[in-house]
Order: structure tokens, then sequence, then C-alpha cells
């Protein structure tokens, strides 16, 4: 992954830029929008056209973006896929809904049943919308057996760990489930939801030929598949988003976009499911033909647990008390936001009943600084041959806009600001 620090740099200015105004403009249209949910899966932060990347071609996701009011600052509460994508559909952070992991450790008696029985339990954005008369539809990945546990009216069937065989052939195989949802919703009358989450660009990196050899001939060497992998998942998008405005239906449709989780490495250590920025960080998208004025906002903070609110109060819906997410298009929320929280766990979960005991650190961005506070691993607890081991170091302090990298701990320079967003991570959670 290759970016410029500049470009970096830039999207991480202070706060004090941001104004206090409305993200929405004046519109004619009062009609309850459709939404889509773009999702992409192990894609850095820095590796689209619109974020400056210097090989990877995303023309659709740049086009996206241009009509967008994108958030270049964008974060995950956690970089592990099924908690990643539990916060998307509750709004919760992991400690809330208990999806702090991608399966039970084994042999402990625990069954990921325990799990879904309390995830399916707490609130749900594809049912709230249910239940105002949308019809939702499941693609891709989830974590979670059948989709129904989360409100989707229409699927792709019972899943896995991941997904079937069947729902994680979304945008590689065949995008047929998204024609006949969209004919159905228009027979029906009804707006709709579709939530898109393949398996992109996600190993295993099998892009067409097509795109493996422009990448190849363009010098990208050992990241020639990931790259092609990336302009593959970006083709699909503008495939999915073609099939609706042949319908007519992208005024009245809200799209936003998102990353589950980066990708990357750092020296020769990955930072896969890690605090590091190339794990958490995400550009967040939102665009709303005539009512959200675009622009490529580089100061605010936003995050995965806001998207559940945003379409929420999109749809003239009220999100429930338990999310503490804001609305992505009330500018003066947005603005009014000091701090993002963060939390890293370890690929199995231990207790359904006690989410701190699978923790290995928490974080807290504010403007230009981050501290990440790191945590004894459970005995009973390994990390993964592909997770970003745990440092020596047990409190992190970065300077983002000089160290977007993370590579100068300056948690002895500044004990002050150490202490102060240590005392702000346990206002937010003290396990």
């Amino acid at each position: 992954m290759r970016f410029s620090k500049i470009t970096l740099a830039l999207g991480l200015l202070a706060l004090a830029h941001a104004g206090s105004g409305s993200c929405l403009a004046q519109n004619q249209n009062s009609s309850r929008p459709n939404v889509v949910v773009l999702i992409s899966d192990d894609q850095g932060f820095g590796d689209y056209g619109f974020m400056g990347h210097d090989i990877i071609e995303t023309p659709r996701l740049d086009k996206l973006a241009a009509e967008s009011l994108v958030f270049r600052r964008g974060y995950v509460t956690t970089a592990l896929c099924c908690p990643s994508l539990a916060t998307m559909l509750t709004g919760l952070y992991p400690h809330e809904h208990r999806r702090t992991g991608n399966d039970p450790l084994k042999d402990t008696g625990r069954r990921v049943s325990e799990w879904i029985e309390y995830f399916g339990k707490q609130p749900q954005l594809p049912a709230m919308l249910r239940d105002a008369g949308y019809l939702t539809l499941h693609t891709g990945k989830y974590w979670h057996g059948d989709p129904a546990v989360s409100g989707f009216t229409d699927s792709m069937g019972k899943t896995g760990r991941h997904g079937s065989e069947y729902s994680l052939s979304i945008g590689r195989d065949t995008m047929e489930p998204v024609t006949k949802f969209l004919d159905k919703a228009k027979a029906q009358e009804k707006p709709f939801m579709i939530w898109y989450a393949p398996f992109m660009p996600h190993t295993p990196h099998t892009p067409p030929e097509r795109l493996l050899k422009k990448y190849v001939e363009a010098g990208a060497g050992s990241q020639a598949k990931y790259y092609a992998m990336c302009e593959w998942f970006d083709e699909t998008c503008g495939d999915l988003l073609d099939r609706i405005k042949r319908r007519g239906l992208s005024k009245n449709t809200i799209v936003l976009y998102i990353c589950d989780n980066g990708w990357g490495s750092v020296g020769k250590g990955s930072v896969k499911s890690s605090p590091h920025e190339l794990a958490v960080r995400t550009p967040i998208m939102v665009r709303w033909t005539g009512r959200v004025s675009p622009e490529m906002n580089d100061a605010l903070l936003a995050s995965n647990i806001d998207l559940a609110p945003t379409v929420l109060r999109a749809c003239g819906l009220e999100p429930v008390k338990a999310m503490s997410g804001v609305n992505l298009l009330d500018r003066k929320a947005v603005a009014g936001r000091k701090q993002l929280f963060l939390a890293n766990f370890a690929h199995d979960m231990l207790d359904v009943d006690r989410p701190q005991d699978s923790l290995r650190s928490r974080s807290c961005v504010q403007k230009d600084w981050k501290l990440t506070l790191w945590h004894e691993l459970h005995p009973d607890l390994e990390i993964k041959e592909w997770q970003m081991p745990t440092p020596a170091a047990q409190v992190q302090l970065f300077d983002l806009v000089d160290d977007p990298m993370e590579r100068n701990n300056l948690a002895d320079k500044h004990p002050e600001k150490v202490a102060e967003l240590t005392q702000k991570l346990n206002h937010w959670w003290n396990p």
C-alpha cells in the first residue's frame, strides 16, 4: 500500500476548521428514501483513487465520492470483521452487542448460538426499517446464521461463519439477487434497503485476468492481485448503482460506503485486526442526491457506529437510546464530537457475559492525537499468526499528523496528554 504522507496529513487537520451548519441541502422530495449500504472487506484506507493512491484505480467509487459527503477520517470501532459488521447493524459498540470476535474459543463449552441469541435481542437497523414498511435485502457476509436475525426480509439464505457459498458469490459471480430484489420492491411499491457486503477485496485474491494483467504491468509486484481486487470490487459497486439508476431510483436513494476493517502491514508485520491506523481507518461516504451537499471532509471524525442512526434519521425514524453514534448528516452534531473510541479484541471469544475477557486494547482518537492502552491477554487466548503481536509498550501515544503510520511512541514525552485521554477512555468503557 503506497500513499502520500502529505495526503494523510491533510486528512488529519484539526476539528477547529469544521463548520457548524447542516449538511442537508434544500430539497423538494419528502418521500422515504431507499437505502444502499456498500461495504468493502479488508481494504486499506488509502487504497482508492479518491484517497490518493498512486496505482489503484477506483473510478466508480471516485465518482460516488465526488457526489457524496466524504469523511476521510472515518474509523471502525474494532478491526475484526464480525464485530465491525455487528456494530453497523446495531449501532452499538462490540462490548455492548457482545460479538467481540469472530468465533468462540474451542473446547470451552460455549457455542456461537449463545452470542447469536444475545445479538438478536439488540436493536437492528434492518428490523427497524422492516417494521416501518421497508423491504431489506442482505447479501454477502453475515456471521449470525440467518440474516432474518437482524430483520432482513430478503437474503441469499442462511450462512455459516463468513457467509454461505452462495451469499459470498455476490459480486464475484453474480448480481442477480439484487436485480430480483429491486424488481420485487418496485412491484410491491415499497421502499428498500440493500446491504451489499461482498467478500471483496478479501482473500482469496482471484481477480479477472484483465485486471491482474493491468496491475502487473503497472509495477504492483506482490500487491498486484490485491490491487486488482480493489478495482474489481469498485466495478461491482458501479454495477449495483447502475441497476438502481436504470430503474429511475437514484434520486431518492441514499448510498453509504464504508469498509469493515483495513488491510496492510508495517515493515514485515501485519497490522490486520489491530488498533493501528491501517486496520481501523476507512473513508465513510454518504450520497443523497439533492439532499446532501458533496464535500471531501478532512477534519471531522466519523465511525461505523454512526451508520445506524444516520440511516434511521434519514428515513424519518428515531434511533433507540442505546445507539450512541451521531447522525452524520447533522453537521453540528458531528463537529461537536471531540473523540472517537476503539477497542481491539482477540479473534476468539471466551464469555458472552464478559466481553472484556477477549480485550486486547482500547484507543481514543482526539484531533491529531491517538492513545492506545494495551491489556494483558487472557491466558486461555492466543494471537493468530496474521494478527499484530502485542507491543512491548502497553501505553502508546501518537501524533497522527506527523506520524500517521504510528512509528514514534510519544507517551513518555506527553504524560499530561496520556492522563487526559486515559480518563476519557475509562469514562467511555472501563473493563
